[in-house]
């Protein structure tokens, strides 16, 4: 049975579904293939906005979010720079938007981001989680060099307990990598890759590779 909130396209990754995985995070996931068409909307991001993954699939994703900035001009757009960051493979840090629900409310979000190798291109992950809340009474930060809250305490900790092999298996994770290609990239053994995976996710005190890396790019680790 095809998962919840996905659209199937040719230019998703071959091998194990990479993205399957993210339609069961707790972070609201849109996923958006080199045309721009949103081919991922999972259960989180429903409950988030409102729109339920019928309303979204197939359309442009600046359309669907309509993300604005700190003085009220959109942000999501055609010509989006976070979108031309990632299809020249630069880092987006973490940035804040507010965007309309479904219901006409607004929301805060802060959105990550992270490529996920295709035969016909990057796909395009914005996780992303509601900190209206967190946020009220400050603007909302974007990524054209607003000032960002950096990594929080319990996040600093963390990341000084991996090693610099951790870190740098976890990068791998957060492109897509799965356990052969990374044993291959680095030269070491598949059983090898694994043992550094069972450590991350034990020192991140999380479950699956999956929430290591939703973590750490929340947390602005990688």
């Amino acid at each position: 049975m095809r998962p919840a909130g996905r659209l199937r396209d040719s230019s998703a990754p071959g091998g194990p579904d990479v993205l399957d995985l993210f339609t069961r995070t707790r972070d609201g996931v849109v996923a958006v293939d080199p045309t721009c068409r949103v081919i991922l909307w999972n259960r989180a991001a429903e409950t988030m906005l409102g729109y339920t993954a019928a309303d979204v699939l197939g359309r442009a994703c600046h359309d669907v979010v309509r993300g604005r900035d700190p003085v009220g001009n959109l942000f999501c757009h055609p010509h989006c720079s976070v979108l031309t960051m990632a299809r020249r493979e630069e880092p987006a840090r973490a940035y804040d938007i507010t965007a309309p629900a479904k219901d006409g409310s607004e929301r805060r979000l802060n959105v990550s981001t992270i490529l996920v190798p295709g035969p016909s291109g990057n796909i395009v992950v914005h996780l992303f989680r509601d900190v209206t809340p967190a946020r009220a009474g400050y603007p909302a930060g974007v990524a054209d060099g607003a000032v960002l809250p950096g990594p929080s305490a319990s996040a600093a900790r963390w990341s000084d307990q991996l090693t610099g092999r951790e870190r740098e298996i976890l990068r791998l994770m957060a492109r897509g990598e799965g356990t052969q290609a990374i044993a291959q990239r680095l030269f070491i053994s598949p059983a090898t890759v694994r043992n550094h995976t069972q450590s991350i996710l034990t020192k991140l005190a999380v479950h699956s590779r999956l929430e290591a890396v939703a973590l750490a790019f929340r947390n602005g680790v990688i």
